[in-house]
């Protein structure tokens, strides 16, 4: 497995600084970029390391994909059936599932009916939905940002066990942000 940290010439940590593992990666794609290569075969072994540096950065970025590699290169794997809501998320589990339950349900209601009244009689509802959506994807971004600073916090001592609870956090609070957007897209149409 390639150690994206050292490709891009940074010390692996759970926290990377955005500003630097950016200028990290445009400095290294200069240097190997496929564009530069005047040779055929050049230019192919430039595009694969081109790729795989562009896949280093995009996981390096995303702070839930970075714990993952982390855990990896460091033999400590993630086990993701052992994986428990974290306490303090386990009581926005039922209020996510019956908020996306009731958007799904409004969503295809809709999407089933030309008629206006129909519509018109639904708007309360929708409007109501709509704002809880966004009340919910308010506290999971707070939540959110929290974890960015308990992870900011771990950039000099870690362990696995801090680490991997962080990515469990991440893992939950980034699948239940992209499906209370995805309602809400749905639900603007």
């Amino acid at each position: 497995m390639t150690d994206y940290f050292a490709l891009l010439g940074q010390g692996r940590s759970p926290w990377l600084d955005p500003e630097e593992l950016k200028q990290a990666f445009h400095a290294r794609s200069l240097l190997g970029h496929p564009d530069v290569q005047s040779e055929d075969h050049d230019a192919r072994k430039a595009e694969g390391a081109f790729a795989e540096l562009n896949e280093a950065y995009q996981v390096l970025r995303d702070p839930k994909r970075r714990l993952h590699h982390l855990l990896t290169l460091e033999g400590s794997a993630v086990n993701a059936q052992a994986a428990a809501i974290p306490a303090d998320l386990e009581a926005l589990f039922p209020k996510i599932a019956e908020l996306t339950q009731t958007a799904d349900a409004l969503a295809q209601r809709l999407a089933a009916t030309a008629n206006n009244l129909v519509r018109t009689l639904a708007r309360p509802e929708l409007t109501q939905t709509k704002v809880r959506l966004e009340k919910t994807l308010a506290t999971l971004t707070q939540l959110h940002d929290s974890a960015l600073t308990e992870l900011k916090a771990t950039r000099e001592t870690w362990s696995a066990d801090d680490v991997r609870n962080l990515y469990f956090r991440f893992s939950y609070l980034t699948r239940w942000m992209t499906q209370l957007k995805e309602k809400q897209l749905q639900l603007n149409v």
